[in-house]
């Protein structure tokens, strides 16, 4: 007998509780009123029903159709045994140190059933033991015949939609699959609802480790299971298709928890601002349009859709947070959180969609920078020279969101020139040279709603985000904001509203930021102002198209061969295919495009495979210039035509 059980004894209150159960039936009237009525028949007298170690109370309609059940629990020594076994579960809200009301069928006592008997053969104390066998037996009289249906449904890999409740003990690991990457959650409870269309569905509260990019603690996640979905209505469905099941259902991994936590203590170590590179499956947090509004939106759970990513990305969870705050981590020591726990992803910003995403662990890699890459770019000395400095030399401020600390502290390059001329690579090279993102815009793209607030919007965002990562910016097609502003076009007043916006957060970004033209006319004196460098680009002359041919075909992994198959020189080749009138950008797509013929003919490069394309090019070069010919001619006949049928003739 235990000090605990030899307390109980001596306390006179608790050795007057009968070691009995005491049943009543409530049952409804045909005036709505309820009768309480005793199973064994005590007369019309009702003794206190404190003196039963169990009270049950099954209420009735006014058909005597059994509608609920109640076990009112008075035993001190059944109490104890909650205390030492059960502690607290989700559907009880008690200590157990008093007495309590358990609605039967009860998932606490389904959850314990094992614990409960074994805890009762280990009693050596006669009293607490009958009283704990009382409980079990009517726990094998009110839900016996249901939990032999539930164990022979498990062993066979099924479950009912009303077991979930059973199956999902709280405490217990689940686990998951996102995009085929496994994750382990602790079970915090369930709960049973009901959604307007789609019906019943059982609520799976999880918990797992994580940070916030400050604080390490606990997040929660939460599964929906719905009837008709998951179980087509009633009928069992197989545990391991739910899209979380227990831990234990699960076919033997010993490796699991393993590379689990391995993968966990890399998550914890992804902190503050990193750039990597990606390459596989993501998911995009999908945000409504600016426009949208409604009152319960900041309720809504976060919906994140598939994509693919291949590139750079920017890992950073402190300020995804502060954009989409959460709030759902608790506070806890990092030593104490279990790193098996830990989700697949960490969420950061895609360079190229522009959006904040899910990135999984398992896809990223270190960036491979490429410190030289200011050599590959094609430009007078002194202008490399002048860019690079500029460049290397920025300093960026402490404080991306203090406005006063950033005014007129940025750095401005304006690229002009036709297309394929080097104005991009000149941006990819300050930052691969920098080790820096590069963010790239549009301005069609910030200003798609053509409208200045929303303008505005982005373009705040896209310079906030690029300060506080130390990123470039590189927005193309800036043509609207060099021009001189005026009254003579019809949409002038939306352009200079525009022009009016960007010179605004130009002069508080202070950040490099490379803006591109492919023409320049009258440019405005404000935004001359604030540009520090201007750089013009040609059209590549021989000299530089045999440099970019010479660059572009060693950076080729195999060597170029001739027709005979003999390697060829890359110097000749270079100045052999120099007479092609190509800018940059075409001689790099003529040779990924004769890469890609080889692979299709299963053979290697060959100077024949990039002839073949640049034949090919000649040729549309040759029908494009035939129809703009074509369609002058027919322009120049039909204006002849109606100058000679006009009054004036």
């Amino acid at each position: 007998m235990t000090e605990k059980q030899s307390d109980i004894s001596e306390d006179a209150p608790s050795s007057q509780v009968k070691c009995e159960v005491k049943t009543w039936h409530l049952l409804q009237k045909e005036d709505g009123a309820e009768e309480k009525k005793s199973v064994e028949g005590f007369g019309d007298v009702e003794p206190s029903t404190d003196d039963f170690a169990l009270v049950v109370t099954r209420k009735m309609d006014k058909n005597h159709k059994l509608q609920s059940t109640t076990l009112d629990v008075n035993s001190p020594y059944i109490l104890e045994a909650f205390r030492d076994v059960v502690k607290s579960h989700p559907t009880i809200p008690s200590d157990f140190s008093t007495p309590v009301s358990i609605p039967i069928p009860s998932e606490m006592l389904f959850h314990h059933w094992d614990d409960l008997q074994s805890y009762s053969s280990d009693l050596q104390d006669d009293t607490a033991n009958s009283h704990l066998a009382l409980l079990l037996k009517f726990m094998d009289f009110d839900m016996g015949v249901a939990r032999k249906k539930y164990l022979a449904q498990v062993r066979s890999g099924l479950v009912e939609f009303a077991r979930l409740g059973i199956l999902f003990r709280p405490g217990d690991t689940v686990v998951t699959y996102i995009k085929s990457h496994p994750w382990l959650l602790k079970v915090d409870k369930t709960a049973y609802e009901t959604h307007d269309k789609r019906g019943k569905y059982c609520e799976i509260q999880c918990s797992y480790s994580d940070h916030d990019g400050e604080k390490y603690g606990v997040s929660k996640h939460t599964f929906r299971l719905y009837q008709k979905e998951d179980f087509g209505s009633d009928h069992p469905s197989k545990i391991l298709d739910l899209k979380v099941y227990p831990r234990a259902y699960a076919p033997d991994d010993k490796e699991l928890e393993r590379s689990l936590r391995e993968r966990g203590q890399l998550f914890f170590s992804i902190t503050g601002v990193l750039v990597r590179q990606y390459d596989g499956p993501a998911q995009y947090l999908k945000t409504p349009p600016l426009s949208f509004f409604h009152p319960d939106e900041d309720d809504w759970k976060q919906l994140f859709m598939p994509y693919t990513e291949t590139g750079r990305v920017i890992i950073d969870r402190k300020t995804f947070e502060q954009d989409h705050p959460s709030g759902i981590i608790s506070k806890r020591p990092l030593e104490s959180l279990d790193t098996a726990l830990c989700p697949p992803y960490v969420l950061g910003f895609s360079c190229s969609r522009k959006d904040w995403c899910r990135f999984f662990i398992s896809n990223l890699s270190e960036v491979s920078w490429k410190p030289n890459a200011f050599d590959e770019l094609i430009l007078p000395r002194s202008q490399l020279n002048l860019v690079r400095a500029l460049v290397t030399s920025h300093t960026f401020p402490t404080d991306a969101r203090d406005e006063d600390q950033q005014k007129g502290k940025g750095l401005v390059c304006l690229l002009h020139g036709p297309p394929g001329s080097g104005k991009t690579l000149t941006a990819e090279c300050a930052a691969e040279t920098t080790q820096k993102a590069l963010i790239r815009a549009s301005i069609s793209e910030l200003n798609k709603h053509n409208s200045a607030w929303f303008f505005e919007h982005e373009l705040a965002r896209v310079l906030r985000l690029a300060t506080t990562w130390k990123a470039i910016v590189l927005l193309d097609e800036a043509d609207v904001f060099l021009e001189a502003r005026g009254d003579d076009s019809h949409d002038a007043a939306n352009r200079n509203a525009l022009v009016a916006v960007f010179l605004r957060h130009l002069e508080y970004f202070s950040g490099i930021v490379f803006l591109t033209t492919n023409r320049i006319h009258v440019f405005d004196a404000a935004m001359k102002s604030r540009v520090h460098l201007a750089l013009g680009y040609h059209e590549p002359s021989q000299d530089s198209r045999r440099q970019i041919w010479k660059q572009s075909l060693e950076r080729q992994s195999q060597a170029l061969l001739g027709s005979a198959g003999e390697e060829v020189d890359v110097d000749g080749a270079a100045e052999l295919l120099s007479v092609e009138r190509l800018n940059g950008r075409e001689i790099s797509n003529a040779i990924h495009t004769a890469s890609t013929l080889a692979r299709f003919a299963e053979e290697k490069l060959t100077l024949r495979h990039i002839q073949e394309v640049l034949g090919v090019r000649r040729d549309f070069e040759a029908t494009l210039e035939k129809v703009r010919k074509g369609t002058l001619e027919h322009a120049s006949e039909s204006n002849s035509a109606v100058k000679k049928n006009s009054i004036i003739d």
